[in-house]
């Protein structure tokens, strides 16, 4: 899932590249797992995330049959759209906390670009 991340995110490189921007899997989990901060500013900076305007975070589901969610998040009008095929036949509140990376990254953009 993520190197089809990176070959779409890469093939629109001068178009939706300037205001859009893809993360990874990993960030989710590394978020979830309280992995250092420096990893996940490692693993998320080379995308420059805090210069877009919409981030695309894949999810994955590994609950019940395990499959994957699509997460479109807007920052200049604060929504966050998802888009799971299986949303009606399982509750996704309980294990897709899409706030906390949020939150998580902004603090990482105070933290290394403001200080």
């Amino acid at each position: 899932m993520n190197n089809c991340a990176i070959l779409l995110w890469c093939s629109q490189l001068n178009t939706s590249a300037t205001w859009c921007t893809m993360l990874s899997t990993h960030d989710l989990p590394q978020i979830h797992y309280n992995a250092p901060d420096d990893v996940i500013w490692h693993h998320t900076s080379w995308v420059r995330y805090w210069e877009k305007d919409i981030w695309v975070l894949p999810i994955h589901r590994p609950s019940g049959i395990g499959h994957w969610v699509l997460c479109i998040i807007q920052l200049l009008i604060k929504e966050l759209y998802l888009f799971d095929s299986m949303g009606d036949r399982t509750p996704w509140q309980s294990d897709v906390k899409v706030s906390s990376i949020i939150f998580k990254l902004f603090r990482l953009i105070d933290w290394h670009l403001i200080i």
